[in-house]
């Protein structure tokens, strides 16, 4: 075989090498994301390392569960999806991707809230909501003991919005002087605060008739509001 027949066969099979490790592109690095429940707040990806230049591009193969625009995820309902991180062909590197699973649970809702829409949505009620300065309160209609209180409000959203809480003992108490609660139709009898008791494991509550605190244990149940 001729030394100029052998140097292009030489340079053949070379060329089929590079094609054959450039085929699948890039190694990229570790790709993960958190599980989530349903209605948490959107977050940002984390596109896996890379030796291309090329600008990752992330898609959700489930957008009734999760849908993506640029690199922020917007969680939906409960389910699984495949969330790919894809880098264009850019110079000499070659088109590569990678994927990972997002599993959402279901979100858990404190009765008297019910689950719609991935969220847990308070009840109706025909008592006022009261505005006092900036702060909105959510009438007391209901009575729950206080881990449900405290979960209830935190994770219900209340006349369209998210981010309650209970009172502060000072906060309800000013509220309660303040004479706003006339005519709103809310229940009157004690109500819980965030504030924790003397007593191990206790937390005040305030009576909405006459602001007269009291504590209350875990076993004990006391009407709740929140505010936002």
């Amino acid at each position: 075989m001729s030394f100029k027949r052998l140097l292009s066969l030489t340079a053949a099979a070379a060329l089929l090498v590079l094609s054959a490790c450039g085929g699948h592109g890039v190694e990229l690095g570790d790709f993960t994301v958190p599980n989530k429940v349903e209605g948490d707040p959107p977050f940002d990806l984390t596109p896996p390392s890379s030796k291309s230049p090329g600008a990752f591009t992330f898609t959700s193969s489930n957008p009734q569960v999760a849908s993506i625009a640029g690199r922020t995820v917007t969680v939906h309902l409960a389910g699984t999806t495949t969330i790919t991180a894809s880098q264009p062909e850019v110079g000499s590197y070659n088109p590569t991707s990678t994927s990972t699973v997002l599993t959402v649970t279901e979100r858990v809702c404190e009765a008297p809230s019910v689950r719609q829409n991935g969220q847990c949505v308070a009840p109706a009620t025909t008592a006022g909501f009261v505005t006092r300065g900036e702060i909105v309160w959510m009438p007391a209609s209901f009575v729950l003991d206080w881990a449900k209180a405290d979960a209830f409000c935190k994770n219900t959203t209340i006349q369209g919005k998210t981010g309650w809480k209970l009172p502060t003992q000072a906060d309800l108490a000013a509220l309660i002087e303040s004479g706003q609660l006339t005519g709103q139709g809310w229940t009157t009898g004690d109500a819980w605060t965030a504030d924790a008791g003397a007593g191990a494991g206790t937390h005040v509550t305030l009576n909405l008739g006459s602001s007269a605190p009291t504590a209350g244990g875990s076993d004990v149940k006391a009407y709740v509001t929140c505010m936002r």
